[in-house]
């Protein structure tokens, strides 16, 4: 019997969110999310909320339990500027590359996104509507690099899939 096990991140690719919140079709549509700084990206539910109900004539209790707020957390490295401008809006001003230049606004443009996590071993996480909410830090020093840490805070179920193969793969 095989020992199934999920580890690792391989990939994690985002495609415009559909309208009618499915999860888009595999195929081109799937863009790569970007270079991810080692061991930076982790999915983690946030504690929910909870609300308890206790009678005052008995020792009924009720306990009512929110929703799980899901996201991920990682860190883009040495991103380039179409990618920059992919999440943080804005314009790319010039077409040869190297003497271009981004003009980043100072609001987030309202993006919706689909996202599936691709591990080395195991099964694949997703969400069919997400947000990306990124954010610059840069390191100005020897060992320095171009990092943008971001959020993708989940806006609808969470989906697994085993055996899938990258959602850029057409059957």
């Amino acid at each position: 019997m095989p020992i199934l096990a999920t580890m690792g991140l391989k990939k994690i690719f985002i495609a415009p969110a559909m309208t009618d919140g499915s999860m888009p079709a595999k195929g081109g549509g799937w863009l790569d999310l970007g270079d991810v700084y080692q061991d930076t990206c982790s999915l983690k539910d946030d504690n929910p909320e909870i609300t308890e109900h206790k009678s005052e004539t008995s020792k009924k209790k009720i306990t009512q339990i929110g929703e799980l707020p899901t996201s991920v957390e990682l860190s883009l490295m040495d991103p380039d500027l179409k990618l920059l401008a992919r999440y943080f809006g804005g314009t790319i001003v010039g077409t040869e590359v190297g003497k271009r230049s981004w003009i980043r606004p100072q609001k987030l443009p309202y993006k919706e996104w689909a996202v599936w996590i691709q591990p080395e071993e195991g099964f694949f996480v997703g969400c069919a509507n997400v947000r990306v909410i990124p954010r610059f830090e840069i390191t100005y020093s020897s060992k320095g690099i171009c990092l943008v840490p971001m959020t993708i805070n989940f806006q609808a179920e969470t989906q697994t899939a085993e055996g899938m193969e990258a959602p850029t793969v057409t059957e």
